[in-house]
């Protein structure tokens, strides 16, 4: 444990590993480096008071393995979550319920994230991916530096939208209201406001916060009720309806819990409907936010790395043919071509191991111990358990060349000195409470890649952004210029300013 202050618990003793910090470093870095320091087995209690309670820092892989898989931890959820998500989420959600409640709203959506089903929503993904390579090549037609995270973020809302509503938001050039609010809210949503009772009152938040939450209610509200009607005269008419999207899953729930059509009320409960639009707010936040920023820090890696971007595009060639234009119809028309892609698999995991999107979080249990690398029992007893992924997954007890980027170590057989550590990979985590999204977001970023990198360069512009925009104070984490900042998941600094030109 840090020396510990009677009056402020362990914030003086993080003082030192903040100020060696860029001021709007994402905390997992401060964190991280007192574990460095200090905590070789890898976890550590840490008194957070007058902000937040007991936490348990956590940056072992036996410990993590423990409380995510292997104990009555794993399918608890933090009890700081439901304040975390309130705004973004509205209401209890998968993230935030209770075990019972939760199984059975992961029931009712399991199905949508198979493998099987992603293949189908493919087409919608390539349709998507064109809209956002159109959007590149504007980019590159004026020749502007951008900050390539928050167009992304943008492109990345209209396809978890198409995805959950079946419907396309075109929200930057529509200002559709629904993305609009989101991306407010994340913007309103900051990590330490949530958990800082000094600016969580801030009165002009509040505000903004209750009328995006306002606005997001009504467009899915509006959404259900119209999508409710027309799949119960589907049914009614022994038609299935549309049963790719989310909200059709939903409503598939819904269907199942009244014990079919013929008990089917004439418009939905309003509890269910509230839930319901709980899950949906959930699911444009996450399937938006780690797509955006695990893209971008890919891009970015691949311009640092020549050799491994000539690799994806040889691969490219290889499984898609030569034309790029040719590949859409193929990815659409043979979703499995995607599984072929596998140093592309491999530039996205590494992308996600070097820079994963989000930490990950447990609560303790009384009674329940973890144990650390060192064999250092640690009792949970109701602590928050903060999962450091970027500190495994940096770890070299667990990574050869921890820092590098090697897409190849995903390719090789378990006797290289490279194979991955088991469990060691943590971007989704693991155990009941793992991401349902991960296969989703996977392909996702195959097909997007696979549709832009043959044809773009796209390369960080943060000396020139440095040059217009310049500030005090360190602007580099370990020397890295792209690290991550806290805007609800993990970004890369600045938004990632960048160029993006045609390739020659």
């Amino acid at each position: 444990m840090p020396e510990h202050n009677i009056f402020l618990g362990h914030l003086l003793a993080m003082k030192p590993y903040i100020d060696d910090l860029p001021s709007d470093a994402h905390p997992v870095y401060f964190f991280g480096g007192m574990i460095k320091d200090k905590f070789p087995g890898g976890v550590y209690y840490l008194d957070m008071w007058p902000f937040f309670g007991p936490m348990l820092v956590c940056a072992s892989l036996n410990a993590t393995v423990e409380a995510t898989q292997k104990t009555a931890i794993a399918p608890r959820k933090p009890d700081f979550l439901d304040r975390w998500f309130l705004t973004i989420a509205g209401g209890p959600n998968l993230f935030t319920m209770e075990e019972t409640q939760w199984r059975s709203w992961r029931s009712i959506f399991n199905p949508g994230f198979s493998q099987a089903h992603i293949f189908k929503l493919v087409p919608t993904i390539v349709h998507e991916a064109l809209v956002y390579r159109k959007l590149l090549l504007e980019i590159a037609e004026k020749g502007e530096m951008v900050r390539l995270d928050e167009e992304t973020l943008w492109f990345t809302m209209d396809m978890i939208g198409s995805l959950v509503l079946y419907d396309s938001l075109n929200s930057k050039k529509t200002q559709n209201p629904l993305a609009v609010a989101m991306l407010s809210q994340v913007e309103w949503h900051l990590g330490d406001a949530e958990l800082n009772p000094f600016v969580r009152y801030y009165p002009v938040r509040l505000y903004h916060q209750w009328l995006n939450s306002r606005r997001m209610n009504a467009y899915i509200g509006k959404e259900l009720d119209m999508r409710y009607a027309a799949y119960k005269n589907s049914l009614e008419h022994g038609d299935a309806g549309d049963s790719k999207s989310v909200i059709s899953l939903v409503l598939d729930g819904y269907l199942k819990q009244n014990g079919g059509v013929e008990n089917l009320p004439p418009s939905l409960d309003k509890t269910f409907k509230s839930y319901a639009t709980y899950q949906i707010r959930t699911f444009l936040f996450a399937g938006h936010d780690t797509t955006s920023s695990s893209l971008c820090h890919a891009y970015y890696l691949l311009n640092k790395n020549p050799e491994a971007l000539k690799k994806l595009r040889e691969e490219h060639d290889a499984v898609l043919g030569k034309d790029p234009a040719a590949a859409e119809e193929l990815i659409s028309n043979n979703p499995n071509t995607l599984n072929q892609l596998v140093y592309t698999n491999g530039v996205i995991k590494e992308a996600m191991r070097l820079f994963p999107p989000a930490a990950g979080a447990r609560q303790g249990v009384d009674g329940v111990d973890i144990v650390d690398d060192n064999g250092v029992r640690f009792p949970t007893n109701n602590a928050l358990i903060w999962i450091l992924h970027s500190s495994i997954q940096r770890n070299p007890k667990y990574w050869p060349k921890p820092d590098e980027f090697i897409p190849e170590r995903w390719m090789v057989e378990a006797d290289d000195p490279l194979f991955p550590t088991k469990w060691a990979w943590r971007p989704f985590e693991f155990g009941p409470r793992n991401c349902i999204g991960q296969g989703l977001v996977m392909n996702e970023l195959k097909v997007i890649l696979a549709l832009t990198a043959r044809e773009f360069d796209i390369k960080d512009a943060y000396e020139e952004f440095d040059r217009f925009h310049p500030r005090k104070g360190l602007v580099t984490v370990d020397g890295e210029r792209a690290y991550q900042i806290e805007k609800a998941g993990a970004h890369p600094a600045d938004h990632l300013p960048c160029r993006v030109t045609l390739r020659k």
